[in-house]
């Protein structure tokens, strides 16, 4: 019996490893979804369970319901215990998160061990319970990519299926999370996988829809956040979104380098003083505003139906912003996905209110405006503005909401991303913790970039029967590659500038020799090597492609993309292209020099 086993698995694992497996993947993805889903619900169910029973809240996340004293001393003592603990841990266990993750995908292939999952489970569930400031999400991508990976190591799969898996893993997170799987689907591809593929996208939504099934049978039917709209935009109120988007591309590049300058400041201090000083900072905020405790998905709620006063929200976002930064940016074992939402739903709801004291608008639209904020917020600070748009959607499940979301997503991400030059948040953890992660971005790809913006633009020209004066005057100021050209000017070659420095300086050595070994010349007989005064050599015409062994060129119009230059060059069969333009009247303008290994240099590290 075991040899059949071994036998048909081997059989599997060779058909994985071709890229159309799509049967094979879409059955793994969905047990790697249940797994996924079964790990993510499991910590919800403890976490929500302890909050009940353990705390005494009258529903999970409202620690408003705590006596004054216990919101000081429970998130203080806890920080300073649980950083206690995890300071006597192995450096390597304490990676965790959705950072971690991305890490481990694309880096050590999708391998996530074990003890680093176990820790992410019970710290997690502790830190939540304790009134942290962060979101669940983390934690759940965690132990969901850990799920999907688990699967593919066990069954010893190819490495580009257990990066698929684990990107099921993660889709399934998020959609048992918050019950929003288009969404998640887009999260996965958007941030952990980073790409978009058949064969990565079917196994991935199908691991997403279990997720989402297991939300429904434990949570009900209703996404984590349940806000109903009923609104039709007014025109009037367009300004109004792009202003609401430009306000949170603002904070979200606020939330963004707070983290950062946290994580590069606070790195190197001890895990128990970072613990224990966002503890007792969060016991500190929670005696006045316990709203802000926890995922505050509850408040949240509230506000989105007007319950609080314009200036309690303006206090709720700046008091949630940051200390859900500086919580994530001290290491902390949470997500900053759940807070983005929150605090871009405060935001919303602020705008909302502000109209309905000035302007008289429905009560409803709070909501409303609750709801685009959230959106917007998400978007601009982990740079998945198409995942924001899908939850948007889930939330509210009113496809009027698209385009007014459409429009306060993309002003938002541009706000984050052109105007302050953030990156997504999970992109800017990984790299102030010197993790720079290349070639990574959907942002665009080898099409969508010209050549003109790769090439090497120092460079000069010289004819192929050039003179060694000709030839020395070429280079110099020195430019990187000398292209050369034959008598219709069409280029034949280039060299770069140290062979050509390496042959005129054997060549001045053995001339020294010579003059050093001759008789001594009469003044009569003397010639002095100035410009304008040459040796008969110097003035004498060579062959540089006799000469010197010339690299093999390709005359290019500029406007190739990458991936065009990338083709060009294997079909024929050159390593160098000379980026040139027809100009007026005709006449073919050199604008640089394009090698294989700069072209592949930019690829790598193109994000």
């Amino acid at each position: 019996m075991r040899p059949k086993v071994h036998q048909i698995l081997d059989h599997m694992r060779l058909r994985l490893a071709k890229p159309d497996a799509l049967i094979h993947m879409a059955i793994l993805g969905l047990f790697a979804g249940l797994l996924a889903s079964a790990l993510v619900t499991a910590f919800r169910l403890v976490l929500e369970a302890l909050e009940i029973y353990f705390l005494g809240l009258p529903a999970p996340g409202e620690y408003a319901a705590l006596p004054l004293e216990w919101r000081f001393l429970l998130p203080a003592l806890g920080g300073i215990t649980l950083g206690l603990i995890v300071h006597r841990l192995p450096v390597g266990i304490r990676n965790v998160g959705v950072g971690h993750v991305i890490i481990r995908f694309h880096r050590f292939e999708a391998d996530l061990p074990w003890r680093n999952a176990v820790l992410m489970f019970f710290s997690g569930i502790y830190a939540l319970l304790i009134g942290l400031s962060n979101g669940r999400e983390g934690p759940g991508i965690h132990l969901g990519a850990f799920g999907g990976s688990l699967i593919g190591r066990k069954l010893d799969l190819p490495h580009n299926s257990v990066r698929t898996l684990v990107g099921c893993g993660a889709a399934a997170a998020i959609a048992a999370s918050f019950n929003t799987p288009l969404a998640a689907v887009i999260f996965a591809l958007e941030l952990i996988v980073r790409q978009y593929t058949l064969a990565t996208f079917i196994p991935i939504m199908l691991a997403s829809s279990a997720g989402a099934l297991f939300s429904t049978l434990f949570f009900g039917n209703n996404p984590a956040f349940n806000i109903q709209l009923m609104h039709n935009l007014a025109l009037w109120e367009v300004p109004i979104l792009i202003l609401l988007g430009l306000l949170l591309g603002s904070f979200a590049a606020s939330f963004i380098q707070i983290i950062e300058t946290s994580i590069q400041r606070t790195w190197r201090w001890p895990v128990w003083l970072r613990f224990g000083i966002i503890g007792v900072l969060t016991g500190i905020i929670g005696l006045a505003l316990p709203q802000v405790m926890g995922v505050s998905y509850a408040p949240l709620g509230l506000a989105a139906g007007a319950k609080f006063a314009l200036w309690f929200l303006v206090l709720l976002v700046f008091a949630k912003l940051i200390l859900s930064a500086l919580t994530f940016g001290f290491g902390l074992p949470l997500g900053p996905i759940g807070p983005s939402l929150v605090i871009g739903g405060f935001t919303g709801s602020a705008v909302g209110t502000l109209l309905l004291n000035f302007t008289q608008i429905p009560l409803s639209d709070v909501a409303f405006y609750t709801v685009l904020g959230m959106g917007a917020m998400m978007a601009a600070t982990l740079q998945a503005p198409l995942a924001a748009l899908a939850a948007v959607l889930e939330l509210t499940g009113d496809t009027g909401a698209i385009m007014p979301a459409m429009l306060t997503i993309i002003v938002a991400s541009l706000t984050s991303r052109a105007l302050f030059h953030k990156d997504g948040i999970f992109d800017t953890v990984l790299r102030a913790n010197a993790h720079q992660m290349h070639g990574l971005s959907l942002w665009h790809g080898a099409n969508d970039v010209g050549i003109s913006s790769v090439i090497e633009r120092s460079f000069a020209e010289v004819a192929q029967n050039s003179t060694w004066r000709e030839l020395t005057a070429a280079i110099a100021d020195k430019p990187a590659w000398l292209i050369v050209r034959d008598d219709a000017r069409q280029p034949i070659g280039v060299l770069p500038l140290a062979t050509v420095q390496k042959l005129l300086s054997q060549r001045a050595q053995a001339s020294t020799a010579t003059d050093t070994g001759s008789e001594a010349e009469t003044p009569e007989t003397q010639t002095t090597d100035t410009p304008g005064n040459d040796t008969p050599s110097d003035a004498a015409p060579i062959d540089l492609a006799e000469t010197f062994t010339l690299m093999p060129v390709e005359a290019v119009d500029l406007g190739l993309t990458l991936n065009e230059a990338r083709e060009l060059m294997r079909r024929q069969q050159v390593d160098v292209l000379v980026g040139q333009r027809i100009t007026v009247p005709p006449f073919k303008r050199t604008y640089g020099v394009l090698t294989r290994a700069a072209l592949e240099e930019y690829t790598r590290n193109a994000a």
